[in-house]
């Protein structure tokens, strides 16, 4: 039988890296763009496309971070984390509410963006917020699990 540490470390390695794709696409979203800026070339719509498969994997990620599974094992070593996981539930909410606003507005025939850069600036806004998100999410994980293996 495998022991609940043994268990907890391989979910925390499935999250982390989950976590890993999620700054990959990122980084895609990223240089996909750029290079569209230097063509001069905006495209609002497929921006929305793009966007709406990233939003497909973060909501992924949130639930599977969200299952009791997840951070049970964290839980029963550190009681004091269970006040964190409402406060994530709803900043996930959060932050995919603000996606979909994003994805719909790039999707409208006429997007209400001053301009491709407008568009992206808040794009990097919402991401710079998601990764200090899932960095102190991260964190916190990793400091309860290693309190945990600790003893």
């Amino acid at each position: 039988m495998m022991n609940k540490n043994m268990n907890s470390h391989e979910h925390l390695q499935y999250l982390l890296d989950e976590h890993e794709q999620i700054l990959t696409h990122m980084k895609e979203l990223n240089d996909w763009w750029t290079e569209l800026d230097e063509r001069g070339l905006p495209k609002f719509g497929e921006m929305g496309t793009r966007v709406e498969r990233f939003r497909e994997l973060l909501a992924k990620h949130f639930e599977d971070e969200e299952q009791e599974g997840y951070f049970k094992p964290v839980l029963d070593e550190s009681p004091g984390f269970c006040i964190m996981v409402p406060d994530f539930k709803e900043k996930h909410s959060t932050i995919l509410g603000r996606i979909d606003d994003f994805i719909a507005r790039l999707k409208d025939p006429e997007p209400p963006f001053k301009n491709w850069n407008g568009a992206f600036q808040e794009f990097e806004k919402l991401l710079a917020d998601l990764r200090e998100h899932e960095n102190r999410e991260i964190q916190l994980v990793q400091e309860a699990f290693d309190k945990s293996s600790s003893h």
